[in-house]
């Protein structure tokens, strides 16, 4: 490995001791004057990358009836005024009802292995969950339930579609 050295004095080559490592030249400060323009630098080359969340698994997102979309990487607590109730990081979800038929802490959607679940907090008003057909399902309070894509959830009476844009 090259070792750094002092810069040599204007003119002269750098040259290593016969059989120590290279000395690399490295100036300390250039010196910049106001209204001169900056010293160009080369930036290393690059290489684009992709974001490790597309390429580890499919991307699930929820559209709510009050218009709010939201991509699911993990898990989210729903709710009209959602506390946490996971030992895991969840992201809180406020949902505006008209209605008032969401719990304050209503359901927890969670992202495993790829798969999105749904969990009943033992909300007031239930959640359901409508298949492709819009045949609807109780989710019993506590029980965590598989969805997929192309259903559609209800908390009370405020709807939420859950998609996988990417499938």
């Amino acid at each position: 490995m090259p070792t750094v050295g002092a810069a040599p004095p204007a003119g002269a080559p750098a040259v290593a001791p016969p059989g120590a490592a290279p000395v690399l030249s490295i100036p300390a400060f250039v010196p910049t004057f106001p209204g001169s323009p900056p010293p160009r630098t080369p930036l290393p080359a690059v290489a684009p990358q992709r974001a490790a969340a597309s390429q580890a698994a499919s991307v699930w997102q929820l559209t709510l009836a009050d218009g709010q979309t939201i991509p699911v990487t993990g898990s989210l607590v729903l709710g009209r005024d959602p506390a946490p109730v996971t030992r895991r990081a969840a992201t809180m979800v406020s949902v505006i009802d008209p209605a008032r038929s969401v719990s304050k802490s209503h359901a927890l959607v969670e992202l495993v292995d790829g798969e999105l679940w749904v969990t009943d907090l033992h909300s007031t008003n239930g959640v359901t969950v409508g298949d492709v057909h819009g045949e609807r399902t109780p989710v019993n309070p506590g029980v965590r339930t598989a969805m997929g894509a192309g259903v559609s959830l209800s908390l009370g009476e405020f709807a939420v579609q859950v998609s996988r844009p990417d499938a």
